[in-house]
């Protein structure tokens, strides 16, 4: 796969508003990029990641990571009673009332709705986030709180055609949806990790990578590489070993590929005071029981 030959997003989309979207099928697909320059103005988010504080849950300081939960269904198709009942269960362990919590549930109004596609999106609280140590044996079975994104990019239009891409590229019905805005710095005597867990998978159907900026980082680090799935076991070919440039949004099958980033390096130390950066997006689509947002909603994020 040439990386810097993108086809445009349009080409991918599995949904129409008339009609519920069909699903693709996962049992032939492994991975997929996009020029997301196409339909979003990513060197406008860029700006946004210096405010995102430094991640708690990484005690060397590299990383900064804030987060959003969203439930993105389309409107011809039935909802999964799963999310439903999830999101009503972590509410009331928030405290939140029955009439408060309902806003957030398929019988609402959603937040906004996608004219092209027929799907509609549902903001949903700052819920924390848990992977099984299965997935992540640094940080799996933890309980990690994180600062909400911004709103400015929240309510833009940009980052609502980001939400409907990735449902209408995958096609599915119903389903919550993790949005992680994440950087990844080094310095001139410190590199920075964009996986701490190594190679792994991150107990998903599907995951996509947005990138939204490289800035002083060396040109041969920071490198997504990916390796195929066997039986729940790592293979040991590349069959991705490519720097993903900034704008492109790439989708990988998260049942058949292992997925790793190389760590990233300062490229000039005369530049920045000696730091660079690596801004991504991180989507990942979830339905009962993977990965699901838990409760309560933490008091500092709300």
């Amino acid at each position: 796969m040439n990386i810097n030959k993108f086809p445009e997003a349009k080409n991918f989309s599995r949904a129409t508003p008339d009609f519920p979207p069909v699903l693709l099928d996962l049992s032939t697909f492994l991975y997929e990029a996009i020029d997301a320059t196409k339909f979003i103005d990513v060197k406008d988010w860029g700006k946004y990641y210096d405010s995102i504080p430094v991640d708690p849950y990484i005690k060397e300081g590299y990383r900064y990571k804030s987060i959003g939960w969203f439930r993105i269904k389309h409107e011809k198709a039935n909802a999964i009673e799963g999310i439903d009942d999830h999101i009503q269960t972590v509410n009331e362990l928030s405290g939140m009332s029955s009439d408060e919590s309902k806003q957030y549930l398929s019988s609402a109004s959603p937040t906004w709705c996608s004219e092209e596609t027929g799907y509609a999106c549902w903001h949903l609280p700052q819920y924390a986030m848990q992977q099984s140590i299965k997935y992540n044996p640094v940080h799996g079975d933890m309980r990690r709180e994180y600062p909400r994104i911004s709103n400015k990019i929240i309510d833009s239009a940009d980052f609502h055609k980001l939400l409907t891409l990735y449902a209408a590229f995958f096609g599915w019905d119903d389903a919550i949806v993790l949005v992680q805005f994440q950087r990844v710095d080094c310095l001139a005597d410190r590199v920075g990790l964009p996986a701490v867990e190594g190679f792994h998978q991150d107990g998903n159907r599907h995951v996509g990578m947005l990138i939204v900026n490289r800035d002083n980082v060396a040109a041969d680090s920071g490198v997504s590489q990916y390796v195929m799935d066997d039986n729940g076991k790592k293979t040991d070919e590349l069959i991705f070993d490519e720097v993903i440039p900034a704008g492109q949004l790439i989708f990988w099958n998260d049942k058949r590929v292992w997925h790793y980033g190389t760590e990233i390096k300062v490229a000039d130390a005369a530049v920045h005071g000696g730091r660079g950066v690596r801004d991504i997006i991180i989507l990942s689509a979830k339905t009962p029981p993977a990965n699901m947002p838990m409760g309560p909603v933490p008091e500092q994020f709300r």
